[in-house]
């Protein structure tokens, strides 16, 4: 495929191009893009937390009109990504106020790139010309917000990502040119695509669904040695190892040791291509089932525990918790899984290829970062001063008072912070990370489902199977599978909070990590 986007692309060039006005006449055709937020589509989907009101919807749909409007999807020539929607639509959701929400905005529009017209019109004749290329966004943005008004989100993502003829053409590509490969576009940019797509489907946003499969169309390729064509010409058949015991076999196979730091742009597409065999073999073992809504529900899960694994017990390997900025992607990524696969209900391949080649990627993701120890034992005997069963007052700055009667003792920690997830979501609602509100709302929403899992849980299951049984049941033992409970994902959020900084309470603001896991 043409590629100028990002090779050519750069500020002398902008000046070719004009800015937008508010709205061009052939806009005018573009249905409603930005109306209240839908209800959850689902009980596994993200829910809302109380503090949602007249005046911070309205402010939230203001703000996203604006950044619809103003800004490109990418605030650099380096294809780094405006996160502004995530941002503001993340911390609505967990009640922030108006001004709040206006506040986070501003803080986004000092640095955002304005936007301008394309050169020309994306169509269905021309559709597969400019893929890849960045220029086209504001293009390929109306395109699919008219195609969104008149098939509805779930037809329109079905067609666009998960189609044969999205992804490979029945003829050979004209020189030049590629196959579509949307799917694996969809899965590039630290998962971007597939974020900002989910939150279109999650709050049933056509302006946020457009933007986000604008996206995908100028991302490259970069994963797609771990989509063969073959997944699209027969049936997706599931494994018969559940993703956690497949997980603990990745972070024992010799084959990954001594993994090298790259690019960070390049490190996903060059650790792809050095193990796509292994990788697609993985990925191809996981047993999954999407004929039954719990089937669904029950992939769904073993994503978030997953992803919180690998971002939280792998970023407590060393000396320090090291809150891995590319590892993040898997949590937040894992939060729109529920929303985009129940769009898919009445499209089970389409489902089937959404689950696998977002665990393909996770897994991918895992090594390219260095492939962080994970010792769960370990974490939880590290982790345990975080819990309020610990006795201790577990969230830093000044302390209520409680007075006499007090449940359970007025001198109790748990009197003074009885539930440490409201302290969390508090302190990150004026937070001004971007992507801190996406962690703690996914570890927030995680937690809600499956906190009641006790410890045991996942070795009291069905047994994995395994062309070595024993081996299977070594590795797993390894990694302390058997130490997991529901606690797994407070104790991450609270890591989380400790490593940004409790900014409410006082403490200074801190970053994310990009020093990964490498060997020394």
């Amino acid at each position: 495929m043409h590629a100028h986007g990002l090779a050519q692309y750069s500020p002398e060039a902008a000046e070719a191009f004009s800015f937008p006005s508010k709205l061009a006449s052939e806009h005018n055709a573009l249905p409603p893009l930005f109306q209240t937020p839908q209800p959850p589509l689902d009980p596994i989907c993200p829910q809302r937390w109380p503090g949602i009101n007249p005046e911070s919807t309205k402010m939230l749909l203001k703000v996203l009109k604006d950044n619809h409007s103003r800004w490109h999807i990418f605030f650099n020539y380096k294809g780094f990504h405006n996160h502004a929607a995530h941002h503001l639509l993340a911390i609505w959701a967990m009640g922030a106020s108006a001004k709040i929400i206006f506040s986070a905005y501003e803080s986004h529009c000092v640095y955002q790139r304005p936007a301008f017209d394309s050169p020309s019109r994306i169509t269905h004749h021309n559709f597969n010309e400019h893929l890849g290329d960045e220029r086209f966004y504001s293009a390929y943005s109306d395109f699919f917000a008219l195609e969104l008004g008149k098939k509805g989100f779930a037809r329109t993502f079905g067609e666009y990502i998960f189609a044969h003829s999205a992804n490979f053409l029945a003829e050979p590509p004209p020189e030049g040119y590629g196959h579509p490969e949307m799917l694996s576009r969809f899965m590039g940019g630290i998962l971007h695509p597939l974020i900002h797509t989910g939150y279109g489907a999650e709050f049933g946003l056509l302006g946020i669904s457009a933007e986000g499969l604008a996206m995908t169309a100028i991302h490259p390729a970069s994963v797609h040695a771990l989509l063969p064509l073959s997944s699209w010409n027969s049936p997706i058949k599931p494994g018969t190892i559940r993703a956690l015991s497949i997980l603990a076999l990745v972070a024992n196979d010799e084959r990954f040791e001594h993994i090298k730091m790259t690019d960070e742009l390049d490190m996903l597409a060059t650790t792809v291509s050095s193990y796509d065999e292994p990788l697609r073999a993985y990925a191809e073992m996981w047993d999954f089932d999407v004929a039954s809504k719990e089937g669904v529900a029950k992939a769904v899960e073993e994503l978030a525990w997953l992803n919180s694994i690998i971002y939280g017990v792998g970023g407590a390997s060393g000396d320090k918790f090291n809150a891995d900025f590319f590892l993040i992607h898997l949590v937040t990524s894992t939060l729109f899984i529920p929303s985009l696969v129940t769009s898919l209900y009445q499209n089970p391949h389409g489902q089937a290829l959404l689950l696998r080649s977002h665990f393909a990627v996770s897994l991918a993701r895992y090594l390219s970062r260095g492939r962080p120890t994970i010792d769960i034992a370990k974490f939880y005997k590290d982790t345990s001063g975080l819990l309020p069963s610990s006795g201790l007052d577990v969230i830093p700055g000044p302390q209520p008072s409680p007075s006499d009667n007090t449940l359970p003792d007025k001198t109790s920690p748990e009197a003074r912070t009885p539930n440490p997830w409201l302290s969390i979501i508090q302190t990150t609602l004026v937070h001004p990370n971007e992507r801190l509100c996406e962690v703690q709302r996914a570890l927030a929403h995680f937690a809600s489902l499956y906190g009641l899992r006790r410890q045991g849980w996942f070795t009291h299951k069905k047994a994995s199977i395994a062309t070595d049984n024993s081996k299977s049941k070594d590795v797993e033992g390894n990694l302390g599978l058997g130490e997991l409970d529901g606690t797994l994902f407070l104790r991450v959020a609270m890591l989380t909070a400790h490593t940004l900084g409790w900014m409410r309470e006082g403490k200074s603001e801190e970053g994310w990590s990009y020093e990964g896991f490498y060997e020394k």
